[in-house]
């Protein structure tokens, strides 16, 4: 009986330690991709005290620059949508810390000059899995990261970003034939005739821009990743899945604008193979998913700031955050 005891306070006491609570860190290191350099943002745990800490326009209670937590984590990187930044899943990455992940999200660079480029087709993917790389081999972070438990997770153009890096192959001919009756899906063929028009500024930019030279035939695929979310993603140009082995979460937003049925989500769903997760979530917009942006920026921010009269957006986020965390915590806490 006296054996038995013991075991049961055994059992609770690696529990209690399993069930750890962390405050969130926060610190910027680069990587660099064709020359470029491309920030990547690390939320983790740490056992500092948070404080209000402004960055630009955000204001966020953490612990910047603080040293991290011992222990042995997952690490999931995240890729904003087209134009967005490491601020964007902001919301996601401090509750995938709590639940004791390490969180790598990449900026980006230049993303907008290169929208409708193929070359963007590779250096994302790239751009990611030098994020990855970087955090790795950071001499902060590496010793705390668990490489054998990796996840992405994606949004819109970030969506197809994480589906290259686990494995989609794509087909770029598909773009130009979809696009040649850009009507139908006039936000994702930007610039194109009957597309939504390239902002004069832009159009400027890009005459004097230079686009990094890549191999387009490149392989992105990163064998790392082992569990994938790709909310609202960009999913037209995929034509094989098939090599995507890994667990994959992947939603569609219901009243999607920006991403028009049936030619984005919708594709990638067909063609996952049939152990993925697919949820249509009806009524939600495309920007549903991203962390609400402070009241200064939100006019200039526009249509990704807005949401329809009557829908909570913090109060979506709390859900679907959650049962993001809840579908990397089966993958890879528990694989």
């Amino acid at each position: 009986m006296r054996f038995l005891l013991v075991a049961v306070l055994m059992v609770l006491t690696c529990g209690t330690a399993q069930a750890e609570e962390y405050n969130i860190g926060v610190r910027r290191i680069t990587t660099e991709v064709a020359g470029i350099e491309a920030p990547v943002r690390v939320f983790y745990p740490t056992h500092e005290s948070e404080a209000e800490t402004r960055f630009g326009p955000w204001e966020l209670s953490v612990a910047r620059n603080s040293a991290p937590a011992s222990g042995h984590f997952p690490l999931i990187a995240i890729s904003h949508g087209l134009s967005g930044n490491d601020w964007n899943h902001h919301l996601l990455a401090s509750r995938l810390v709590k639940a004791g992940f390490v969180v790598a999200a990449v900026r980006h660079p230049d993303d907008l000059l290169r929208v409708g480029q193929p070359e963007i087709t590779v250096l994302r993917p790239r751009e990611l899995t030098a994020a990855i790389d970087a955090v790795l081999t950071d001499s902060r972070f590496g010793p705390i990261v668990d490489a054998e438990r990796i996840g992405a997770f994606g949004f819109s153009l970030g969506g197809f970003t994480v589906l290259v890096v686990a494995g989609g192959r794509i087909e770029y001919e598909k773009i130009a034939r979809h696009c040649s009756n850009a009507e139908k899906d006039p936000e994702y063929c930007i610039g194109e005739e009957g597309g939504e028009p390239l902002p004069m500024w832009l159009r400027a930019r890009r005459l004097i821009y230079s686009i990094p030279q890549v191999d387009l035939t490149e392989d992105v695929l990163d064998p790392r990743i082992d569990a994938v979310v790709a909310a609202a993603p960009v999913g037209l140009p995929f034509n094989d899945m098939s090599r995507v082995q890994m667990p994959v979460l992947l939603y569609r937003a219901g009243s999607d604008h920006a991403l028009r049925a049936p030619y984005h989500a919708e594709n990638v769903h067909k063609l996952l193979p049939d152990a993925h997760r697919y949820e249509v979530i009806g009524n939600l917009h495309h920007y549903a998913f991203l962390s609400p942006f402070p009241d200064s920026i939100a006019a200039e921010v526009g249509e990704p700031a807005q949401d329809p009269s009557g829908f909570d957006r913090s109060l979506f986020l709390d859900e679907i955050n959650d049962e993001i965390v809840d579908f990397f915590r089966e993958n890879l806490i528990r694989k």
